[in-house]
């Protein structure tokens, strides 16, 4: 009883110390100069007008807004309505709220990196507090350390660090999915699972499925695993509390696809098809025929909705009747099930984008860094410089990583006797599904449109997988070590 309460001690003690650090190393390079950012594709102004934000200079050109710079500073403006949805927008509204109590003046867009700087901060404290336990003490403390290292190596990467001061999604689905694992993974360590943990599970869990609604699907994994939490207790209260969080994350899932607005749907069905289906068709004519898209459409193959200077307008009223609206993402993802290997060479083109966490055309450093348009921060990003650089960026890859995963979990699953142990193996096994969905839905759901940024999550993912896949043969280093000592 002792030693377990001494283990159960220094990885508290282990946590605290790990989140002091990493608070230190991550809002250091966030509020200090020269400060880092994500600059605007285009995207920011439809979460900005909701949330009470405007640009700080109406007159800023084209080429100082968008792309090459990020910025600091924006101004308060009206909150309009508008048909994006998404619960970011709350977290960005929240912090509009922060910065006008703290600077009337102008926004601070670091007040925002601070609030994603916190939630990381809670995550890496649950998986740190509640990492793997070994019979001893210092073994314990070790291994907690080389958890905390882990995921602050990896996720406190430059690549993923930016994107918290940006109006985009991404770092919103980031930490959701970061806590909701290490919510869980505590859940089935805990000596009696508690009512909090499950919360912040769901809440967690349903920042992911509706921060985009290329995430939503995520809800259906989500809701799997709050439907096998409620065997951790016997108890009815906490197995209708358990049913109840998968019921939210279903609904969240199916209300977000609904509430998709008609000119998102649009744009990402134009997308699937045009820059989809027909990309790179070896018979454009006869995709067509198998679709029902007119003939005449042929000369639009290969282009996305957002290109200029087009045969036919994306906005054609014509070609919204006679094809988007007779055509759905059903459709699409139907002609792949009859066309497995179409599919599959659209999953090697993912896959050589997979592995870029960072948009390489977006600039980090505002335009007072003196740092040229378009500069990227290289600063603590050996992680996602490797991965970008030297990691195999091949469909085989990536498939061989899976299978060898999902065998181990199998193992893990199969020799492991305790109903908590399955289950810290199932919801590891869940988040390596989240990653597979992430990685097929922008396929169906928006063709070859900026992959790059539209597979942030399955990198999300992948990298929980790496850093798990490290905590667990870690474990089973000290385990053999202790095994040696008798």
């Amino acid at each position: 009883m002792q030693l377990r309460r001494d283990i159960h001690d220094i990885r508290r003690r282990v946590a605290v110390i790990a989140v002091a650090a990493a608070a230190a190393f991550i809002l250091l390079r966030l509020m200090v100069p020269p400060v880092i950012g994500v600059a605007d594709n285009g995207d920011f102004g439809r979460v900005m007008s909701v949330a009470g934000i405007a640009p700080l200079n109406p007159q800023e050109s084209y080429e100082d807004r968008y792309f090459a710079y990020a910025h600091t500073r924006y101004a308060y403006g009206d909150y309009k309505a508008g048909g994006y949805v998404s619960t970011h927008v709350l977290l960005v509204a929240l912090s509009g709220w922060i910065s006008r109590l703290l600077n009337p003046k102008f926004y601070d867009i670091r007040i925002l990196g601070a609030c994603y700087a916190a939630l990381f901060l809670v995550a890496l404290a649950l998986a740190v507090r509640y990492a793997p336990a070994v019979s001893s003490r210092r073994a314990t403390a070790a291994l907690a350390s080389l958890t905390a290292l882990a995921i602050v190596f990896v996720f406190g990467d430059e690549a993923y660090v930016a994107y918290f001061q940006s109006f985009f999604g991404e770092p919103f689905a980031l930490v959701g999915m970061l806590a909701a694992a290490a919510a869980a993974l505590a859940l089935a360590s805990a000596e009696r699972p508690s009512g909090g943990l499950l919360a912040l599970f769901a809440c967690a869990s349903f920042a992911v499925a509706t921060a985009k609604i290329q995430y939503a699907p995520l809800g259906i994994v989500f809701a799997w695993l709050a439907w096998r939490l409620a065997g951790l207790r016997p108890d009815r209260s906490w197995r209708r509390k358990a049913a109840a969080s998968a019921c939210v994350l279903l609904a969240g899932t199916f209300a977000m696809v609904a509430a998709a607005p008609d000119r998102l749907v649009y744009t990402n069905l134009y997308q699937s098809v045009f820059y989809g289906v027909l990309k790179d068709s070896p018979d454009v004519a006869g995709d067509m025929r198998e679709l029902g898209i007119p003939e005449k459409y042929a000369v639009l193959a290969g282009t996305n909705y957002f290109q200029k200077g087009t045969p036919i307008s994306q906005k054609d009223p014509t070609l919204r009747r006679e094809v988007l609206d007779k055509l759905g993402h059903e459709e699409v993802a139907l002609f792949y099930v009859k066309h497995p290997g179409r599919f599959v060479d659209k999953m090697k083109k993912a896959a050589q984008a997979g592995a870029s966490i960072r948009p390489y055309y977006l600039g980090n450093f505002e335009k007072s860094a003196n740092r040229g348009a378009g500069a990227i921060s290289e600063r603590f990003s050996a992680w996602s410089e490797w991965k970008h650089s030297r990691m195999p960026h091949s469909l085989g890859w990536f498939a061989g990583c899976y299978a060898v995963y999902y065998a181990g979990l199998a193992a893990w699953w199969l020799l492991s006797r305790s109903r908590r142990a399955r289950l810290a193996a199932e919801t590891l096994a869940v988040v390596a599904a989240a990653g597979a969905f992430a990685f097929v839905v922008p396929l169906i759901g928006d063709g070859e449109a900026d992959l790059a940024k539209h597979l942030f999550m399955f990198n999300v993912c992948f990298d929980m997988m790496v850093v798990s896949a490290f905590v667990g043969v870690c474990y089973g280093f000290f385990r053999w070590m202790e095994f040696r000592k008798g």
